[in-house]
């Protein structure tokens, strides 16, 4: 969400003029895009305002550090105690850009008359593209800071985002995700508008009549309490949208999923996954996970290491519960065990790591469609992502474009990583 945001407003600036630098002792406006999930993102932020407040005053420049983003409404006054000169809370372009200008700018309540930005290819990958369609969440998962920040949920207009995807596929773009800080509720804001399925057999239309197997769609990210079946057959059917989901459960115990207010139970969640997995038996699902929140038992954590290995997750993003101000677990003063939280994080990274191997093992010998996505590292290779979400090493004989499709093949799996050849 955040990228999007940012390459938007990059574009919106340069039509007014203003010129992109790589180095900030050259720039004469330094806009930090901020982000509140995680305290580690917050302390890069409050280090890097540190230095960029430093390096101004050593060079005697006058020049101004402007923060846009969630941390606008959770650090407002350390930010300006560290030097920042305007702070945005929710960002909206438009308000920026007459302040960088030096016009009189009021910034709006917060997510009052929320106003989507115009979405770009993407700077670094024109093949790639963003479309926000919801802003907020009213979700109020009690460890979350995202309701606190971006604030209740705000939908686009569906017609708004037809429009966006086929000016972005006129634009060349080839990957176009959908984002929202819950995609699965979108709409539901809105009187008489379509649902998230409904929408998304709206922009299949859409692609099949502009360019049919030529562009895909994809989508982040997805709450399990608003998954349903309907969904699951929209994902598999419709030829535009790529295989796969992002499903986060955060824990595999019923009492820990009820203190974080997420609204399921590992039961309904494991039903969830398998509206898909009726469809291919390795239909791929991504997760995000938490351990050490409040009082949680080794009993309870083990839960939730039984559940990764029986659903079977080719990619998890794992957490130990940190604690953010503002939360609601934080206004209750919820106890935890760092120490556990830590531990248990380490175990159970190993363990996924171990997990995955396995699952990705058995796609070799496997064919499917891959996009040209970047040249690897090694600069021997293309690495391409398969329609799953699966990344494909495959050796680079020809120039080829980014985004151009392919079919190909797995051959081997070396370490972590799926190589293959095109067929």
């Amino acid at each position: 969400m955040n990228k999007a945001d940012s390459n938007s407003l990059i574009n919106s600036l340069m039509q007014e003029g203003f010129i992109q630098t790589e180095n900030h002792e050259n720039a004469d406006n330094i806009i930090i895009n901020t982000c509140s999930v995680r305290a580690h993102a917050e302390e890069r932020v409050f280090s890097r305002v540190k230095l960029f407040n430093a390096n101004r005053k050593k060079n005697k420049k006058d020049s101004k550090i402007i923060i846009m983003g969630c941390m606008a409404q959770t650090s407002k006054e350390h930010l300006e105690k560290l030097g920042a000169d305007k702070i945005f809370d929710v960002y909206n372009e438009v308000n920026i850009i007459d302040y960088l200008k030096d016009e009189e700018v009021f910034v709006k309540k917060f997510n009052d008359n929320y106003i989507f930005n115009k979405s770009y290819v993407d700077e670094d990958k024109p093949h790639k593209a963003f479309i926000p369609i919801s802003h907020g969440c009213n979700n109020w998962c009690t460890y979350c800071i995202v309701p606190h920040t971006r604030g209740k949920m705000v939908s686009r207009k569906s017609g708004e985002i037809a429009e966006e995807l086929k000016r972005l596929i006129d634009e060349g773009a080839k990957e176009i995700t959908l984002l929202g800080q819950n995609v699965n509720s979108y709409g539901l804001d809105i009187d008489n508008e379509i649902n998230f399925t409904e929408l998304l057999y709206k922009l299949d239309k859409v692609v099949d009549e502009k360019a049919k197997d030529r562009v895909w769609i994809r989508f982040l990210t997805s709450h399990p309490k608003d998954f349903d079946k309907d969904l699951a057959d929209a994902i598999w059917n419709l030829n535009s949208l790529c295989k796969h989901i992002h499903l986060p459960f955060q824990s595999g115990s019923d009492r820990i999923l009820n203190l974080m207010n997420r609204k399921y139970t590992k039961e309904e969640y494991i039903k969830k996954v398998y509206y898909l997995r009726d469809y291919a038996e390795d239909f791929p699902v991504s997760t995000d996970v938490i351990v050490g929140y409040a009082d949680e038992t080794e009993d309870e954590y083990n839960e939730t290491l039984e559940l990764l290995e029986n659903i079977g997750f080719e990619e998890a993003y794992l957490y130990k519960y940190s604690e953010r101000e503002g939360t609601i677990a934080h206004r209750k003063k919820i106890q935890y065990d760092k120490a556990a939280g830590a531990r248990r994080l380490t175990n159970l990274v190993n363990y996924q790591r171990e997990l995955a191997q396995k699952l990705l093992a058995n796609q070799v010998g496997k064919k499917t469609s891959v996009m040209v996505d970047d040249i690897a590292k090694d600069n021997m290779h293309y690495l391409c992502r398969s329609k799953e979400n699966r990344i494909i090493l495959v050796k680079k004989d020809k120039e080829l474009n980014m985004g151009d499709i392919f079919n190909a093949e797995v051959t081997e799996i070396k370490s972590h990583t799926l190589i293959g050849k095109f067929i």
